[in-house]
């Protein structure tokens, strides 16, 4: 803190590394390590540039821990300038690569078991630490979620409304079971399937499942994850108004049904019926709706549906008056939901699928190549992903041997030290050391 009192926000030039050099940061999506058989589309994919980086310096290659979809990433760092070359003569190792992890604990997710995705990567790539994510920031099973003030707010609709919980189908259901416990006399679950994030076809479990843990009347409606406002008019009929062109009286025989034509990804909408046709959970006045996920995309379109008065994407028909909260607020700036039960940690900000996803390894592989070519005259290059997905379709410098348990987190403080910038004391370990001589 400065003598006037205000926070000094100037970074400590490191003191073996030179500032001002040109530094490019790669991140890969969907790139992730996992052992070479026909499943892993990056090995079944031609990927030369990215073969030679890991070839480059085999000795160097260190794989901390694989986990499917989890995604264990591939980290390179290279420099092609005088001074780098300079100390790599000398002795210091400058072309090496590593992997680091990006799921489970290393990117703020509750347990190993936990698979990394987009979201948690790139808070972790950014936040350069490690803050609570996901089912760990929400801490269901603590049960202190339900003690808030936001979760009273839902609970008075209880007594005489219906409870409507929104968000991606999975094998959780400890919000249900809360909320059940909590005085909910009637539960409706409006599932999303997903088929990214976890395995396609884990929807046909998961709908078993969820229709096993539901002892009441319930509605389901599935959309897919395209970022458009005619996904979410899909979904608000079937969720609102209890109208798609599919019925069906259970989950379980929808999810199978709609699968023999499109994968979990694109199922279209459909809603539960009673004998007589009827939707058995459209959204009414006087009811509560949580919606659970974690991811923000699709959250914050669908509440500015169910938030604003003035909206104007699609015709709603009727806009009944709820009491409605996310599990987060998935919007900060615009401030949506306005109503949240967890708030956020404190972060300064600073098939035919197989085949299309061995194109798209090839694709990223000579795009990659694109950028090194471009960069490796004038600076270093590094190379990293968000997390993996694709290997399970079922300047002298070196990388240090002390961090066993390196993660995205990790990436800030090594790609500060590259500038020439010591990171914050509160940022996780860099991944690189000066060489001694």
């Amino acid at each position: 803190m400065g003598s006037s009192g205000l926070v000094s926000w100037k970074l400590e030039d490191h003191p073996n590394l030179r500032k001002g050099k040109t530094i490019a940061l790669i991140v890969l999506d969907d790139w992730g390590e996992n052992k070479t058989d026909d499943y892993n589309c990056i090995h079944v994919a031609q990927t030369p540039t990215m073969d030679s980086l890991k070839l480059g310096a085999p000795e160097k290659w260190r794989l901390i821990r694989a986990h499917g979809l989890g995604g264990i990433i591939r980290w390179v760092a290279r420099s092609a300038n005088a001074e780098a070359d300079a100390l790599a003569k000398a002795g210091s190792l400058y072309d090496c690569s590593l992997s680091i992890m990006a799921h489970g604990k290393a990117v703020g997710l509750p347990t190993e078991d936990d698979m990394g995705n987009s979201e948690v990567g790139h808070n972790a790539l950014g936040a350069g630490r490690i803050f609570a994510q996901g089912a760990k920031l929400a801490d269901l099973a603590s049960g202190k979620i339900y003690e808030g003030e936001e979760f009273k707010y839902i609970i008075e609709c209880f007594e005489k409304g219906t409870l409507h919980l929104i968000g991606l189908l999975s094998d959780g259901g400890l919000l249900l079971k809360g909320a059940s416990e909590r005085g909910a006399k009637r539960i409706c679950v409006h599932i999303l399937t997903d088929g990214r994030d976890v395995l396609d076809g884990s929807s046909v479990v998961f709908a078993q499942t969820l229709e096993n843990d539901l002892a009441k009347s319930r509605e389901g409606s599935v959309d897919s994850h395209l970022n458009d406002w005619d996904v979410v008019k899909r979904g608000w009929d079937a969720q609102v108004l209890g109208e798609a062109p599919h019925k069906f009286t259970n989950a379980v025989e929808a999810v199978k049904k709609l699968r023999e034509n499109a994968n979990d990804q694109y199922l279209p909408p459909f809603v539960i019926v009673d004998e007589n046709e009827k939707a058995v959970g459209p959204i009414l006045y006087g009811d509560a709706v949580i919606t659970f996920n974690f991811r923000a995309d699709r959250m914050v379109m669908l509440a500015k549906a169910l938030e604003y008065q003035d909206f104007d994407k699609f015709d709603r028909v009727r806009v009944p008056k709820i009491r409605y909260a996310g599990m987060l607020q998935y919007d900060g700036e615009l401030k949506l939901p306005n109503h949240h039960l967890v708030s956020p940690p404190e972060i300064d900000r600073t098939s035919g699928e197989y085949l299309a996803t061995v194109v798209a390894c090839k694709a990223a592989d000579e795009a990659v190549k694109i950028i090194i070519d471009a960069i490796e005259q004038v600076g270093i290059y590094v190379v990293t992903s968000d997390h993996g997905n694709a290997e399970d379709m079922a300047p002298g410098v070196r990388f240090r041997n002390d961090v066993p348990d390196g993660g995205l987190a990790n990436v800030a403080a090594t790609v500060m030290n590259l500038h020439g910038i010591v990171a914050p004391s509160d940022y996780e370990p860099t991944l690189i050391e000066v060489a001694n001589n």
